[in-house]
């Protein structure tokens, strides 16, 4: 029977090795190249470890009983959470995206199900083994290095910077800093329960020690993410705790460990009145340059509770897509469906295309309806009376568990889940779990343990299971991820002739090609994971590919082609999407098809009818095609629905220009603007094609006074004077970009000599 105990290392290690999975970027280092690397490598690592630790876990469980599941409220709430999401995925709007969903997100029911497996493996497996500690002791020791990861961004230690999409927030391995945020604050609460776990055993000072530096490590990184949310939510959890000890220690269980919990009372007590004084102290210097000097404090100090934030638009809407469908809600990964139907224009300045509530416990309302929603809340609610009730915890242990829900909830009102704040979320409720976990029904699992001979002949079952399972459930996704990115790359390395490597452009025709590969049928089984992003992808492709000069023609219809069925393919399985239907109309007018390009954009607008991005692309196709009246009754409704949207302002202006009506059009410039002398490229263009080269001439003119030792600005104000017939003017300002930078006196001779002789077109 020592295979047993090689089974239980096994899934031990394996369900520690969890926490170190944010470590893992698909950028061709520790996982191959994938799209979206930071979300990629992560899930599909998470899926492929779960898989195989569930093979070992049903062999093991199998042989000894005492590792088969335990009933709890905790796990039939769950449970019950699981299989209604199912149900919900099957009546989504769209049940392939439901359960696959997409490389930027990864969720989706497959990422449920096999949260769910994760919860069962720990909840029997370190209960069993009484581990909870060492697994807490594991994620601390993977917190604390991701923190000096993170820290060495902060000071560039290695050339180290934060992602680019985050700028100056620190990121770690995740590539966005709110992630890293949550990720530090399940730690940073982790480590105060084993502070207070560890405190009374012989080696207690050396433990607490380690804990402190690992604390001073999660809270340094957490500050440097800047992320309001987590750091409102950990001094949230914090006073929580501190509240609860002050609250029972006196009337609780103060006597068995009386000094100890009573300098744990006064500290609270303390601190509680410290995050008084500070917090009145930010408020009141708030305005201060040294608050906002600060990024991290002006971010704080930026929080509004007006009705135009951003969180709470979206938030209304999502209230309307409720309203809609109450019971099984619109499935997960579709909630972009609801923010496109109940768009507002006030949101014209915010994120276009917005996939999520920005709140997790309305994100699971719109997935699954009110009974995810409830059943969601129910898993908090059990927690928090699963602790509470709970004789073995101690008081302070109590405490800092209700802080970490508390701060977690609220964080969680204000962004989502990504995979490891997920997976921390299931380790804590398994955790509960442990806690009142008795004996499932005789009826519902085997009573007995299976024999070693049953054993021999269940294990190669298991393996062939488990092995096609993991390839069904990942393979197709893994290639398509690769191939997507290798069609993205623009650049191929070649031989240079010093017999170096240096990159090249990439032939248009194995581009292609390449792009045809991703968006294939591809490994079997193949999914649907991936596709909208690559048939997007290739959408943009193809219409940069229709005004590039130097590709051969057929190449171009060849992309153009692919592009057409790849999204028409993907709308019939994916009807209603604005944001598939905008991005072809655009792609069908860029070749062209007008008629065909107005039927899908006007099939958009009747699916997000307030959407301005949708409204501008239907006027530019009527433009493009001269049709100037019937643009402008759009232009005009794009304006007046939030006549505080600048660019909505400049389209409707344009068109009034093209229309003739230029006193319309000057009026409502200097409404906005207080000037007529905009300094925009689209209105340049206006003027160009309606010849009023006078107002050309006079915004140069400004560009030129703000850069005067700008050579091109020189260049472009002599492109001006040109097209408004004045040779002169232009051949001054060519003379002056020479003078200002002499690499462009042949150049601006060769135009001089063209203007002078009329040749110059």
């Amino acid at each position: 029977m020592q295979y047993t105990n090689y089974l239980k290392w096994a899934l031990l290690g394996g369900l520690g090795l969890v926490f170190f999975i944010p470590f893992i970027v698909a950028g061709g280092s520790v996982a191959p190249n994938m799209f979206f690397p930071y979300i990629t490598g992560k899930n599909f690592a998470f899926r492929l470890l779960v898989e195989l630790l569930f093979g070992l876990y049903v062999l093991l469980a199998l042989r000894e009983p005492k590792y088969r599941p335990r009933a709890s409220y905790m796990l039939w709430a769950f449970g019950a959470f699981v299989l209604w999401m199912g149900i919900a995925t099957i009546f989504s709007v769209d049940p392939a995206k439901s359960f696959w969903s997409n490389f930027e997100r990864m969720e989706g029911y497959i990422t449920v199900l096999h949260l769910f497996v994760y919860f069962l493996m720990v909840g029997a497996i370190a209960m069993a083994e009484r581990w909870w500690d060492r697994l807490f002791q594991v994620s601390i020791t993977a917190g604390s290095l991701q923190a000096l990861y993170s820290l060495g961004q902060l000071f560039h230690i290695g050339g180290l910077t934060p992602s680019s999409q985050s700028g100056a927030r620190l990121d770690g391995t995740y590539g966005n800093a709110t992630y890293l945020a949550v990720f530090m604050l399940f730690n940073i609460f982790l480590t105060l329960f084993m502070l207070v776990r560890q405190s009374h055993k012989r080696d207690a000072l050396t433990a607490n020690i380690l804990y402190g530096l690992a604390l001073v490590l999660q809270v340094s990184v957490l500050y440097y993410t800047q992320t309001r949310g987590a750091l409102l939510g950990c001094i949230g959890g914090i006073v929580i705790a501190a509240i609860y000890i002050v609250w029972n220690l006196p009337a609780g269980r103060q006597e068995a460990r009386g000094g100890e919990w009573r300098v744990l009372r006064k500290v609270s007590l303390y601190g509680l009145g410290a995050i008084v004084i500070l917090v009145g102290l930010f408020f009141t210097l708030r305005q201060t340059s040294f608050v906002q000097h600060s990024e991290t404090l002006s971010r704080l100090a930026s929080i509004s509770l007006s009705s135009n934030n951003a969180r709470f638009q979206i938030w209304n809407m999502t209230y309307q897509g409720f309203k809609e469908k109450p019971l099984l809600g619109w499935g997960q990964e579709n909630f972009n469906f609801v923010f496109n139907k109940y768009y507002q224009p006030a949101m014209y300045n915010q994120e276009q295309w917005f996939d999520r509530a920005h709140n997790q416990f309305l994100d699971w309302l719109i997935a699954g309806g009110l009974p995810a929603f409830l059943l969601y809340i129910s898993l908090f609610g059990l927690a928090v009376w699963v602790i509470i009730r709970s004789s073995a915890l101690s008081i302070p242990e109590q405490a800092i568990l209700l802080g970490l829900l508390a701060g977690y909830a609220f964080n969680n009102l204000f962004v989502f889940d990504d995979l490891m704040s997920s997976v921390y979320f299931i380790v804590l409720i398994a955790f509960v779990h442990s806690l009142s976990a008795a004996k499932l029904p005789g009826f519902m699992f085997l009573s007995r343990p299976l024999g070693d001979r049953a054993i021999a002949v269940a294990a190669p079952v298991v393996l062939v299971v488990v092995l096609l399972g993991a390839w069904t459930l990942n393979a197709p996704g893994i290639a398509r991820a690769q191939n997507l990115l290798v069609a993205l790359m623009t650049q191929v390395p070649v031989q240079d002739g010093r017999g170096g490597i240096s990159p090249a452009p990439k032939d248009p025709k194995v581009q292609l090609q390449q792009f045809q590969v991703a968006l294939g049928e591809g490994t079997w089984p193949d999914s649907s994971l991936g596709k909208q992003e690559g048939t997007e992808q290739l959408l943009q492709y193809a219409s940069n590919l229709a005004t590039a000069k130097s590709v051969d023609p057929s190449v171009k219809q060849d992309a153009a082609n692919l592009a057409q069925s790849a999204t028409q393919a993907l709308l019939q399985a994916r009807p209603h999407d604005a944001r598939i239907e905008l991005f072809y109309g655009a792609f069908l007018d860029t070749y062209g098809q007008r008629p065909q390009a107005l039927e899908i954009l006007n099939a958009a607008l009747a699916d997000s009818p307030l959407k301005q991005q949708i409204m501008f692309e239907i006027s530019v196709v009527y433009l493009n095609g001269g049709d100037v009246k019937s643009a402008l009754p759009i232009l005009q409704k794009a304006f007046t629905e939030e006549p505080s949207y600048n660019d909505a302002r400049i389209f409707y202006a344009a068109g009034l220009y093209y229309d003739g009506d230029n006193k319309t059009a000057d009026a409502l410039l200097t409404e906005g603007f207080g000037t007529l002398l905009v300094d925009d490229t689209r209105l340049l263009q206006v003027y160009v094609n309606t010849k009023q080269f006078g107002r050309l001439v006079a915004i140069w003119k400004n560009r030129v006074d703000a850069n005067p030792n700008d050579a091109q600005t020189h260049v472009g104000l002599a492109a001006a004077h040109f097209a408004a017939g004045d040779k002169t003017g232009a051949i001054t300002e060519l003379e002056r970009a020479a003078a200002l930078d002499p690499t462009l006196a042949a150049q601006v001779q060769s135009l001089i000599g063209q203007i002078r002789d009329g040749t110059l077109k």
